[in-house]
């Protein structure tokens, strides 16, 4: 008796056991975006329970600014962003332990979104009439960095103005002589009477990118829910792209394409989830390395999540 009472009260500790298993919360991610075209796939996944239906636990949370999103990532209000490896890399010298797990826009340089702008009234009409003028942009950002690679060594007097609206505004009343600006508010200067100068879509190689970061402990404690995640992303992907006109007024919001673009405004095909690639990295890293905002190079391993 005593021995079948003890086997007894094994299997309930271990059904017990079982139970309590069962019953611990799942992980959950929170997710922080911007309002960029980029977005969509993440608002889709969320709005029409593609990320339930993969199992995983996801809260989408809006930001108005990168600043502001990555406070709430550096405070742990969030353990995963929509942002470009520019940011991942000044994140990780100031020892913010996070990991790109995958590539979104970028893969090809027509998903390209930025663009340098001469001025209505400016006599600039190609990159070289550029030298020795103001541009406005914002410094030690990904504004800045893709001014770089467009200019090819084109010199330019860089005019600090962090906000794009104030930018574009600034540009459209000639004020300065060029200004960087992303998608759609290139477009829009366009229409308004600013001149296009170069944009990264028409390079032949891609030089702008955004990608999907999560906080490394959360990688290492849950890979699983990472991978759930990617899949629900992809599968959101799949759904915007089959059908895009379902999803254009979703993404005129999300985007905040102004209303004269809103008909006319190319939405882009959205690649599925991908590691990001080094040869994509490594140019970030050189320009970090040259304007000093990094102490010493990243390597990419320690960047990349390889899933």
């Amino acid at each position: 008796m005593r021995a079948s009472h003890l086997i007894l009260m094994l299997l309930l500790v271990l059904l017990m056991s079982g139970c309590a298993q069962q019953q611990q919360p799942k992980a959950k991610i929170k997710v922080g975006i911007l309002p960029i075209e980029d977005a969509l796939p993440f608002v889709v996944a969320d709005e029409e329970g593609i990320f339930k239906k993969h199992g995983v636990d996801v809260e989408v949370i809006k930001f108005q600014s990168a600043m502001e999103r990555d406070a709430a990532l550096t405070s742990g209000q969030i353990n995963a962003v929509l942002t470009d490896p520019l940011a991942v890399i000044l994140l990780r010298n100031a020892d913010i332990d996070v990991q790109i797990v995958s590539l979104c826009l970028g893969k090809t340089p027509q998903e390209g979104v930025f663009t340098i702008l001469a001025a209505p009234n400016s006599s600039i009409k190609k990159l070289e009439d550029l030298e020795g003028k103001q541009i406005a942009i914002s410094s030690n950002t990904i504004i800045e960095y893709v001014t770089d690679e467009m200019l090819d060594g084109v010199k330019v007097e860089k005019v600090e103005i962090k906000s794009i609206p104030l930018r574009l505004q600034t540009l459209l009343e000639s004020e300065v002589n060029a200004a960087t600006l992303p998608e759609p508010l290139a477009s829009l200067a366009v229409m308004k009477g600013a001149k296009k100068i170069i944009s990264d879509a028409d390079l032949d190689e891609s030089i702008s990118h955004t990608v999907i970061v999560f906080k490394r402990d959360f990688i290492n404690s849950n890979p699983e829910d990472v991978k759930k995640f990617l899949a629900a992303y992809d599968e959101a992907v799949e759904r915007i792209n089959s059908n895009p006109e379902k999803y254009r007024e979703k993404f005129i919001e999300i985007a905040r394409v102004p209303k004269p673009l809103a008909e006319s405004y190319k939405m882009p095909k959205y690649p599925k989830s991908e590691i990001f690639p080094k040869e994509f990295y490594e140019g970030y890293v050189e320009w970090a390395m040259e304007k000093k905002l990094i102490k010493k190079s990243i390597p990419y391993e320690e960047a990349v999540y390889k899933k």
